[in-house]
């Protein structure tokens, strides 16, 4: 049975496109409970632009994070994770490995509604949709699992075995091709969410 629950998200305000080609870039912020959570993103955009999102969870002392983005006429459109060979807008690299854990999506895409989900090293999507799962989902301690061989041991293990705390952080931002009319509050170009901007956060429990 999925769950779902409101992670916190850290954000000046909406972004509102008034006629602008590109907005400020938003920060999202928060803690997994279980190593299966997923956090999801709706992107809607009202012209063809460039997404940007970037994670600074490993920086920040959180775990190795994987970017999906869903949507469009495909469905699944791009995948992406921590790069072990450090290069252009991947990050600083780990002072300790020297690999760089976080991860950078950029994506020319077309107007219309997407969903950027965060997901933790390993657990990767199923399918072209959401609905489709992720392939830890109903394996809340995968990492002790896998990286330690400890069942229901500590969340957040890295798979070089260190241990990582639960936060993940990304920055998301949207550049548009060209400036149109001030949108409608229902066709904002980015984040169609009520209020500030929130986050989802879901797992899948046992059960």
């Amino acid at each position: 049975m999925k769950a779902s629950r409101r992670a916190s998200a850290v954000a000046a305000a909406c972004l509102l496109f008034a006629g602008m080609a590109t907005a400020t870039p938003v920060m999202y912020q928060g803690t997994f409970s279980a190593d299966d959570e997923h956090v999801s993103v709706p992107i809607n955009l009202a012209g063809s632009g460039r997404l940007t999102a970037i994670t600074s969870s490993w920086a920040l002392g959180g775990f190795a994070p994987v970017l999906t983005l869903f949507g469009g006429a495909d469905g699944y459109q791009q995948n992406v994770g921590s790069r072990r060979t450090c290069g252009a807008g991947s990050g600083s690299p780990d002072a300790a490995t020297g690999f760089c854990w976080d991860a950078t999506l950029s994506r020319a895409l077309q107007a219309g509604n997407y969903l950027l989900v965060l997901t933790q090293d390993d657990n990767l999507t199923n399918g072209d949709t959401l609905a489709d799962g992720f392939s830890q989902d109903g394996t809340p301690n995968y990492t002790s699992l896998n990286y330690l061989g400890i069942p229901n041991g500590p969340l957040c293990i890295n798979v070089d075995a260190s241990q990582r705390s639960c936060n993940y952080a990304m920055t998301v931002d949207v550049a548009l091709d060209q400036v149109g009319t001030v949108p409608e509050p229902a066709s904002l170009a980015l984040f169609g969410l009520t209020g500030l901007a929130l986050l989802r956060a879901h797992r899948v429990r046992r059960g």
